[in-house]
């Protein structure tokens, strides 16, 4: 999933909800430095991961081993915790499933 159609999800949704398993912390992908990454949270607002997603759009991030990496509409996402590039991608199910697991 891009970043854009995670943003449209996320604000698709009430942003008063808290999900049982959400993210937070955007950063540069360990795997794909001009990835996305969101690290997992438990216990998160719709509109805490809604505000995380939108301030990663056009954001610049420092890669693992250097150079900068702006996160644009198009970058694809992932869900992992910060320097490690195990993960998975973030994509309509997971999200869909993210939404629908409410607190």
């Amino acid at each position: 999933m891009v970043l854009e159609d995670l943003i449209e999800m996320l604000e698709a949704a009430d942003p008063d909800t808290v999900v049982k398993h959400g993210f937070t912390n955007p950063h540069s992908y360990r795997g794909y430095y001009h990835d996305l990454a969101f690290e997992p949270a438990s216990n998160v607002r719709v509109g805490d991961m809604l505000e995380d997603a939108r301030g990663a759009l056009g954001e610049t991030f420092e890669g693992w081993k250097g150079g900068d990496f702006t996160m644009n509409g198009y970058t694809d996402c992932w869900l992992s915790v910060e320097g490690y590039s195990s993960g998975e991608t973030l994509g309509p199910l997971l999200v869909t499933y993210m939404l629908e697991d409410v607190a």
